[in-house]
C-alpha cells in the first residue's frame, strides 16, 4: 500500500521524500486547489520530480480546480510539460480538465475527493471514462472503500490523515462570501474555522456540544487513522493519504515518519504486535499542531464528536519547529538553520529519517563565528555540540518551544 504525502513547496517535498514518501502530491503555479501554498514554479517542478524519482519516490500533480474556458485554453501546454517531465499522474476533479489531459497527454489520471466518488456507480462511471485511480470522498467508510475497490476494479485513495472540511467532498462556498475568495478555485480561506452563532428570528438554536456559545460548529476535528490500518491493509487500499500541503515541515516530516514506520511495521511483524505499535506511533502525532483528532466517516458515519470545539488558531501540540539541520560534522557538531527563536537552556530533539529520535542541547549553541549564543533568533545559522551522527535535513524540534505556542493561543483568543 502507497504512502501518499503533501509537498507544499520544494524543500518539504524533499522531506516528506526523506522520511519516506512512496509518493508525493505537488502544484505548479496555477490549476490547483491550494493557491495559498507556496506550490512549485517550472524550474522547480523539474527539480522536485527529479529528486523524488531518484528516491524511488513517485509525483502526483494536482490539476484539481475547477476552470473556465479561458482557463483550459492554456492548460494543453501545461499537461504537455508535465508529461515531459515524467510526472506520474495529475489529480483532476472537472470533467473538461480531464478532457484536455487525455486529448494532449498519455498521463494517467487521479480523480479528485473534490468530485466526490461517494459510491460503485459513481466509481464504474469515472473508470469507464478513463481515470486510473479514484480519490474517494471522504464520506466514504472503509468498507465502502472495499466494496468500491473490489467491485469497480479501480484503485482506490483513502485519507488518512490532516484537517478535514465538513462541506461534503470539500464543495464549500463559505469563503466566497466572507471573503469573495472560491474555496473551489484555490481560494480557501478557512471561514469555517471561526467560531459562529446560529440564529433564526433573533433567537439562538444553535450552541456548542457542550452549551457554551458561540461555537466552532463548522469546524472539524483533523482525521487520524493510523490505529485503523489494519483495517486499510484488509480492505485492499492502494493508497492512503496525508492532508497538509500548507502545513510546516516539522508536520510533514512527523506524518510521512509515522505513518511510514506503521506500514513497515505492518509489513514484517507478526499481527499480534500491530496494536501496541500503532498506539506507540499514534501518541507521536499527538506531538505536531492539531485541532484534535477523530476518525472522521472511516468507521462510521461522522457525528457530533468530530466537531472541534477550540478556537480559531488554536493548536494542541508538544512541540513546533525550531530549525533544519544543514550540516553534520560526524561526532563533533551540527549546523541548523532556526526557524523560531528559543532560549540557550532548551532541550531539542531531532527527527532522524528512520523515525528514531536523538536529543541535544542549546546550552553550548554558537554562530559561526564560534560565538557563544544565549537566546536563538529566526533564520541564523547556530552550530550545537553533537557526539552523534544525524543526516543532513533531519528536523530539530523543541519541548521547551510549547510557550510560544501557547503566547499564540492566548493572543488570538
Amino acid at each position: 500500500m502507497e504512502l501518499l504525502a503533501p509537498a507544499g513547496n520544494l524543500s518539504k517535498l524533499k522531506t516528506a521524500v526523506l522520511y519516506g514518501a512512496d509518493a508525493v502530491y505537488l502544484a505548479g503555479p496555477k490549476f490547483s486547489l491550494r493557491g495559498g501554498s507556496d506550490n512549485f514554479s517550472d524550474a522547480e517542478l523539474q527539480v522536485g520530480i527529479n529528486f523524488a524519482h531518484q528516491n524511488n519516490c513517485k509525483t502526483y500533480i494536482t490539476l484539481n480546480s475547477f476552470l473556465h474556458d479561458n482557463e483550459l485554453q492554456v492548460l494543453p501546454d501545461y499537461v504537455r510539460f508535465l508529461e515531459d517531465l515524467s510526472v506520474d499522474a495529475v489529480i483532476v476533479s472537472d470533467l473538461g480538465v480531464m478532457t484536455v489531459v487525455q486529448q494532449y497527454s498519455d498521463l494517467p489520471v487521479h480523480l479528485s475527493t473534490q468530485a466526490s466518488c461517494l459510491n460503485l456507480n459513481a466509481a464504474k462511471l469515472w473508470k469507464k471514462m478513463g481515470a486510473k485511480r479514484l480519490v474517494l470522498g471522504r464520506e466514504v467508510s472503509l468498507e465502502e472503500a472495499g466494496i468500491i475497490r473490489q467491485e469497480a476494479g479501480i484503485e482506490v485513495e483513502v485519507f488518512i490523515h490532516g484537517a478535514m472540511c465538513m462541506a461534503y467532498s470539500g464543495n464549500c462556498t463559505i469563503s466566497n462570501y466572507t471573503s469573495g475568495r472560491d474555496s473551489n478555485r484555490g481560494g480557501c480561506v478557512q471561514s469555517c474555522r471561526f467560531s459562529y452563532t446560529a440564529v433564526s428570528k433573533g433567537n439562538t438554536v444553535s450552541e456548542s456540544v457542550d452549551g457554551s456559545t458561540p461555537s466552532s460548529l463548522m469546524s472539524s476535528k483533523d482525521l487520524r487513522g493510523i490505529e485503523l490500518l489494519p483495517k486499510f491493509l484488509k480492505t485492499g487500499v492502494d493508497s492512503i493519504k496525508v492532508e497538509g500541503r500548507m502545513k510546516s515541515p516539522l508536520y510533514a516530516a512527523t506524518t510521512t515518519s509515522a505513518y511510514a514506520s506503521a506500514l513497515k511495521w505492518c509489513n514484517t511483524s507478526p499481527e499480534e504486535q500491530w496494536s501496541e505499535k500503532l498506539l506507540e506511533l499514534s501518541a507521536m502525532l499527538e506531538k505536531i499542531p492539531h485541532r484534535g483528532y477523530t476518525d472522521g466517516s472511516l468507521i462510521k458515519r461522522a457525528a457530533a464528536a468530530s466537531v472541534y470545539q477550540g478556537e480559531r488558531n488554536e493548536r494542541n501540540s508538544g512541540y513546533e519547529i525550531a530549525g533544519t539541520v544543514m550540516e553534520v560534522d560526524a561526532g563533533k557538531s551540527l549546523t541548523m538553520l532556526t526557524q523560531n527563536s528559543f532560549e540557550q537552556n532548551s532541550m531539542l530533539e531531532v527527527l532522524s529519517f528512520d523515525g528514531s529520535v536523538f536529543e541535544i542541547s542549546a546550552q553550548d549553541m554558537r554562530d559561526l563565528h564560534n560565538n557563544p549564543v544565549k537566546r536563538a533568533k529566526p533564520n541564523r545559522l547556530l552550530r550545537f555540540s553533537f557526539s552523534d551522527v544525524v543526516e543532513t535535513s533531519s528536523f530539530i524540534s523543541g519541548t521547551s518551544l510549547i510557550q510560544p505556542i501557547n503566547v499564540v493561543r492566548l493572543k488570538v483568543s
